[in-house]
């Protein structure tokens, strides 16, 4: 049996990307690729496939993929709790979620 969350997280530009998305949780945030140093057009089409490996193995949820002359960027994304779930067995020491309000 494969382990489709697991595997989705192999590749290091995915654990760049969930890096990102953990350090803004629980805010979303809209994500370009040049934001995470994939600014070459290669670049820019393995930031799109690792975006939908994530999504399609239910590690994160966006409101709206857009591609246009900027470069590629997701908007409102975030975590899902299964994301945050698999991360949590694989960081150490946890990262801790910001604060919204004291």
């Amino acid at each position: 049996m494969i382990d489709a969350p697991a595997q989705a997280l192999e590749s290091a530009d995915a654990k760049t990307i969930v890096d990102a998305l953990w350090s803004n949780w629980p805010i979303v945030v809209t994500l370009r690729a040049a934001d995470i140093g994939m600014v070459s057009p290669d670049r820019m089409t393995d930031f799109i496939r690792n975006f939908q490996d994530l999504s399609d193995a239910g590690l994160i949820s966006y409101e709206a993929f857009v591609v246009g002359p900027g470069g590629p960027q997701v908007v409102d994304a975030t975590l899902t709790a299964r994301g945050r779930a698999l991360l949590s067995t694989r960081i150490h020491p946890p990262m801790m979620p910001h604060q919204l309000a004291s």
